[in-house]
């Protein structure tokens, strides 16, 4: 098996995060973005108004269009490519140097699950994206940005699978990802970190054997 395709995957990976500045980002308006992420998790995304994060925030509702001059629609925006950038981060950290595909497919899976079981507003904006799929209530560009980091995320996942022998895997990833993002429908997890590993073993198995199947 040669692994041809997985280093040039990361490597796009990183170069793509690299690109994204948010050096311009002040602690405020991270502390906002986090702020509407709780409340779109405990109340709903809809539910969320600017006089709710001002509250979360002890601040008054129009000091919040000093931050944001474009009100909730940018803040929507803002945090669900904050989110993503986090989580591409983590992904990053993971198999960043890893030239073996199989210790990359596992270290993606342990990123993807642990995160989908210990943050809530994951699946919130997976909701979102797969809500947005149907009705298309995402603005134009910001749903090209969501597609663009799906495809280059599912990209990491296709190129390590192809370089452990399972050729073409476009149906067998789509598949995974499904299996990851549906974990806390399956997942049963405790709160105990043992529980947890066990937990990631049963995905990477999964993950696995799902490309076995779709294989065939």
């Amino acid at each position: 098996m040669g692994n041809e395709r997985w280093p040039g995957a990361v490597e796009e990976f990183g170069q793509h995060l690299g690109k994204l500045d948010w050096s311009s980002q002040s602690a405020s308006r991270r502390a906002i973005l986090e702020a509407f992420l709780r409340l779109a998790t405990e109340n709903g995304f809809n539910s969320v108004t600017m006089r709710m994060i001002a509250k979360e925030m002890a601040i008054k509702a129009p000091s919040l269009y000093n931050h944001f001059p474009d009100g909730r629609d940018e803040i929507v925006a803002e945090s669900l490519r904050w989110h993503f950038y986090k989580f591409g981060v983590a992904v990053l950290d993971e198999v960043r140097g890893v030239s073996d595909p199989r210790e990359g497919w596992r270290r993606m899976v342990h990123v993807h699950l642990t995160r989908q079981i210990q943050l809530p507003e994951s699946n919130l904006w997976d909701l979102l994206v797969a809500t947005d799929q149907v009705v298309h209530f995402l603005p134009a560009k910001l749903r090209q940005e969501v597609d663009a980091w799906v495809d280059l995320y599912e990209a990491l996942f296709r190129a390590a699978a192809e370089d452990m022998g399972f050729g073409p895997s476009v149906q067998q990833v789509k598949l995974v990802m499904t299996v990851l993002e549906g974990a806390n429908r399956w997942a049963m997890w405790d709160g105990r970190p043992r529980s947890l590993a066990a937990l990631v073993e049963k995905a990477h198995t999964a993950t696995l054997a799902l490309l076995e199947v779709a294989k065939d």
